[in-house]
Order: structure tokens, then C-alpha cells, then sequence
């Protein structure tokens, strides 16, 4: 055997001879433990940060895009109201005007409210022209009668989404 081999196992022996202090098994475990919960926990930790920020990079857009018009259910698309002479601009405050008319009335009222206001664009955008001109001579007694019955329909429902707009 080499010198250093027999150096090796001289110290061995001797150090399995040795008392070991019972706290010292529990410092090098805590040690240890301590070492392997804070390298488990921080590259999950990073994954998840990571994981998150691309779903919400992902999902914001989406939901900006994905989210449907009040006014759509009215006009179909803002390029009907662009056909009859109206703008982009036109269709966001009409947009507006009911996303105001949802939070201040009640869900049945609403509901009303988009029916009625459905049939009165229905026969605006019958008399206007693709200049946005309004020709009510296009209108027949009959639809001229259906016009101011939901208009007088509606004056209640503006007169509650308006007065609650106001201080």
C-alpha cells in the first residue's frame, strides 16, 4: 500500500472513533434542509412568475378584442352605421350611451330599453340616406306611427339614465 492510502485509513479509523456531538447531526440537517427548500423553491417560483406574465400578455389582449358591443346587437357592425354616412366616433358614443343606459338601469328595463332602441334605429337607418341624411317622407303613416309610440316609449328610460348622469 501507498503512504497515502495508509495515511487515509489511519484518519478514518480515527474519526469513526471520535464522539460526534448530537446537535452537530442537527445543524448539518437544518443546514441541509434549509438548502434544499430554497433550491425547490425558487425555480418553480420563477416558472410561475414567467407562466403568469405570458398568460397575461396572451389574455389581455384577447379579452380587448373578444369583447362584444352593446351597439352591435343594434347595427350588426360599426360598418353599417359607416354605410348610412355615419363615423367610427358616431358608433363609440352610441356605444357609450348604452353601456351607460346597462349600469343605470335595472336587467328587465335594459332589456326593454335594447329592444325598443333595436326597432327605432331599424327605422332610422330606413330614412337615412348613405350621405347620413334623414328623409322621413321615407317612412309610411303605419312607420311614422311606430316612431313616435318608441320614442314615447323610451323618454322614460332617457329621463333615468340622464337624470342619474346628473349631480
Amino acid at each position: 500500500m501507498s503512504i497515502d492510502r495508509e495515511l487515509r485509513e489511519e484518519l478514518r479509523q480515527a474519526a469513526d472513533s471520535m464522539p460526534c456531538p448530537p446537535d452537530l447531526y442537527d445543524r448539518v440537517r437544518q443546514s441541509y434542509q434549509y438548502y434544499a427548500n430554497a433550491k425547490r423553491g425558487r425555480s418553480p417560483m420563477k416558472k410561475r412568475l414567467l407562466a403568469g406574465i405570458v398568460a397575461a400578455a396572451v389574455l389581455i389582449p384577447s379579452v380587448v378584442f373578444a369583447a362584444s358591443y352593446l351597439a352591435d346587437d343594434i347595427f350588426g357592425s360599426s360598418a353599417a352605421i359607416e354605410q348610412r354616412g355615419g363615423t367610427q366616433e358616431d358608433y363609440q358614443e352610441i356605444e357609450a350611451m348604452l353601456q351607460a343606459a346597462k349600469d343605470k338601469l335595472t336587467e328587465d328595463e335594459f332589456q326593454d330599453y335594447m329592444e325598443l332602441t333595436k326597432q327605432l334605429m331599424q327605422l332610422k337607418l330606413k330614412i337615412t340616406d348613405a350621405n347620413g341624411i334623414k328623409h322621413e317622407d321615407r317612412l309610411t303613416a303605419e312607420e311614422r306611427q311606430q316612431f313616435e309610440q318608441l320614442s314615447s316609449k323610451l323618454a322614460p328610460y332617457f329621463e333615468k339614465i340622464n337624470e342619474s348622469a346628473k349631480p
